[in-house]
């Protein structure tokens, strides 16, 4: 995995003398030699390449400075350094060596002492080079290997959620904005019809990335069996019992107690008698009707160990056809951005709503979806956003 020792020099000269000189001093390390700098490149970018080269001035065919520019344009060998060694004294050859991609220059005659520091300084620092592009390999091979995983585990989230088949077969004008932070995400919606009911859920765990998305993957089966094996149907007696399940679960895990529970919004909306059942656990529910935007506060608590666990409570609200439904999770109005680099807050997602309101759905996926990237900018995405839009219509 890393340089191997002893590490290997190509002593370039086209005098033979002069290559057995320098190998003798250099005897520790592996030598190798060419006399032409054709020679020279035909070695440098074969199976063995060396881990240095010692490289005359002045030779026959191409010269010293010819051979270092054909080693630097190659990316194979770019990254070995060069060592030139001439008996030339003129700055002017001191100041091409080092425009060609020199790493170093020695004078001959050289004290054996000497050459053998260059030597070792150049390649010690070769040696951490390439010991630190294999230790960003493994790193990249360790990324990708979880990324990939972090997209399947992505598609497997996806496909829990409801179908779009699904949503426009029983919602007839609505919208979902739902955007993982770190590809999988710790919000979660679902979507029942019942008989002429319309339950709708959206809940944010706590955390995002894996631990939320396992969180939300949790949730969504324990709702789902409430629903679909014990016929559980009600906002407040859904959230009540949620917490329960989720605290005896934490509960049992006897080392560090696991805190951990989300926060909901659940509505239950029967479209004969023109009501809706709503309960929040520390989340908000929004009507925009007639350009107004009304608000419904849920429980300040969450779905989870807290230390006051007073039942849920359920609010019954009337509604009214084009009333639009808004059930969504804090990032949206959490994400920093503007011209300011500050928080979008509350206050002005609800004045978004109530400028889209009177849009179609679509429109409004559009516009609220655009607002909200042109408003993060080049700020990264500081949690989670789910964001579902329903309007309600008679007998829907």
């Amino acid at each position: 995995m890393f340089t191997p020792d002893p590490q290997k020099i190509l002593i370039v000269d086209d005098s033979k003398a002069s290559i057995q000189a320098v190998g003798d001093v250099l005897k520790e390390y592996t030598c190798m030699a060419a006399t032409t700098g054709e020679n020279a490149l035909r070695i440098a970018n074969g199976p063995k390449k060396p881990d240095l080269v010692l490289l005359d001035v002045v030779m026959d065919g191409m010269d010293g400075y010819e051979v270092c520019k054909a080693l630097k344009k190659n990316t194979e060998t770019k990254d070995i350094p060069v060592i030139f060694m001439s008996a030339i004294d003129d700055p002017d050859v001191m100041e091409k060596v080092f425009d060609v991609g020199a790493s170093d220059f020695i004078r001959k005659p050289y004290l054996d002492t000497e050459l053998r520091v260059r030597v070792s300084n150049q390649l010690r620092y070769k040696k951490t080079l390439d010991n630190n592009a294999m230790y960003l390999k493994s790193i990249e091979d360790i990324y990708d290997t979880i990324t990939d995983s972090m997209y399947y585990a992505q598609k497997i989230q996806q496909a829990t959620l409801p179908h779009n088949s699904y949503l426009e077969k029983v919602m007839d004008e609505y919208f979902v904005i739902y955007k993982p932070r770190d590809i999988v995400s710790g919000d979660f919606y679902l979507v029942h019809e019942i008989e002429d009911k319309l339950l709708l859920v959206a809940a944010d765990c706590t955390g995002h990335g894996v631990p939320g998305a396992l969180m939300s993957m949790m949730s969504m089966a324990l709702i789902n069996e409430m629903i679909n094996i014990e016929h559980v149907y009600h906002p407040e007696k859904i959230l009540n019992q949620l917490r329960k399940l989720i605290v005896n679960t934490f509960r049992n895990y006897e080392e560090d107690e696991i805190s951990d529970g989300l926060d909901a919004a659940i509505v239950l909306i029967d479209s004969q008698e023109d009501k809706m059942y709503f309960a929040g656990a520390n989340s908000p529910l929004y009507i925009i009707r007639r350009g107004e935007l009304i608000e419904f506060k849920g429980d300040r608590m969450p779905v989870g160990i807290y230390p006051s666990q007073t039942p849920f409570k359920s609010t019954v609200i009337h509604l009214e056809p084009e009333d639009c439904i808004y059930l969504f999770s804090d990032g949206y109005a959490d994400q920093f951005g503007g011209e300011a680099n500050t928080k979008l807050k509350t206050v002005n997602f609800k004045k978004l709503l109530a400028k889209y309101g009177s849009y179609h759905m679509h429109h409004q996926k559009e516009a609220l979806n655009n607002y909200f990237i042109d408003w993060m900018g080049y700020n990264e995405q500081v949690d989670d956003v789910l964001l579902i839009g329903y309007r309600y219509k008679k007998n829907n």
